[in-house]
């Protein structure tokens, strides 16, 4: 039975990646290989060049797909975070194995390595240029408020860490906590309303509730970017609660501090969702810093560097 799942598992990745010389391993895979972020970021930055064998390798998957020494550049990607416990014998593998290039949220000296964090991919498109970026950062740094007639929301599909679930619980005996995730669904109106745009969904809303699903340092994904575009108040933890430091401005984002009791917390949500002035005071600030749009283009750049080294 497991040869059979195995070889089942080998002949899709196979069928998926068999028209395209730029290949996707143990990815999220409800893209083809040509819609993937990366793939279209080398074809706009590399438009004449004739590519090699590109492989790109993530945890999302059999981990027997890490083992794999593939022909051609060989390069490690994840948007997860390696230092939680369900993903320590990924971890493993990728420090035992050798990438030309290692792209993921850590930080490291290694000549080989590039720190990209998740929301890179998910809130700038790969062809990029620096008028694209500024527009977006630009909506994100003072988005639109608005009248939002709705107290928080919550999309998610799992709380594995409780931290979700401890939230939720608090900031219940406040407001209705609308939840449109799997986890503790009480709503369809983000399919059926809104056809699984978050961000419009989120528009409704004055609070956000938007954790990591694990805490580390640097390990920011999109959540809390969503509930920024969306103009909503993110409540937040993880990062060790300085997520992006040099993009995010700290004062237009509630924390929740998993080892205190949140008491000040949930008086700072209270007041503001019971005074329309306070609401605004606090909504309004901007919620990048001034440096965001320096800071976001520099990682195109040194993406662009490292392809233009490993295509020389």
């Amino acid at each position: 039975m497991k040869l059979f799942q195995t070889l089942r598992r080998r002949f899709r990745t196979w069928d998926y990646n068999r028209n395209s010389n730029i290949k996707y391993y143990n990815f999220w895979l409800d893209q083809r290989p040509e819609e993937m972020w990366f793939t279209r970021f080398i074809q706009s930055n590399f438009p004449n060049k004739k590519l090699p064998r590109i492989n790109f390798t993530s945890v999302l998957g059999s981990i027997d797909e890490m083992k794999d020494n593939r022909r051609g550049l060989n390069i490690f990607y994840t948007g997860e975070n390696l230092h939680a416990d369900r993903f320590s014998v990924q971890r493993n593998i990728f420090e035992k194995q050798h990438y030309d290039l290692s792209l993921g949220f850590d930080t490291s000296d290694a000549s080989n390595y590039l720190r990209l964090p998740l929301w890179i991919l998910w809130c700038f498109p790969p062809d990029a240029n620096r008028k694209t970026i500024n527009k977006i950062v630009q909506a994100m740094r003072y988005p639109t408020i608005g009248d939002r007639k709705e107290f928080c929301c919550l999309i998610c599909s799992h709380d594995q860490s409780g931290i979700r679930s401890q939230i939720m619980d608090r900031l219940s005996t406040i407001g209705a906590i609308t939840s449109a995730g799997r986890f503790r669904n009480n709503t369809d109106a983000l399919q059926k309303e809104f056809n699984d745009d978050k961000v419009s969904f989120m528009r409704q809303f004055k609070f956000a509730i938007c954790p990591e699903n694990s805490d580390a340092f640097g390990y920011v994904t999109e959540k809390i970017f969503d509930a920024i575009l969306s103009g909503c108040i993110p409540i937040y933890t993880g990062s060790s609660n300085q997520p992006e430091p040099t993009l995010i401005n700290s004062n237009a984002i509630i924390f929740w501090n998993p080892a205190a009791d949140n008491n000040t917390m949930s008086e700072t949500v209270k007041l503001l969702g019971n005074s329309p002035q306070a609401y605004m005071n606090f909504a309004m600030q901007a919620r990048l810093t001034d440096d965001a749009e320096e800071v976001v283009w520099q990682y195109y750049a040194g993406l662009k560097k490292h392809f233009e080294q490993l295509l020389s």
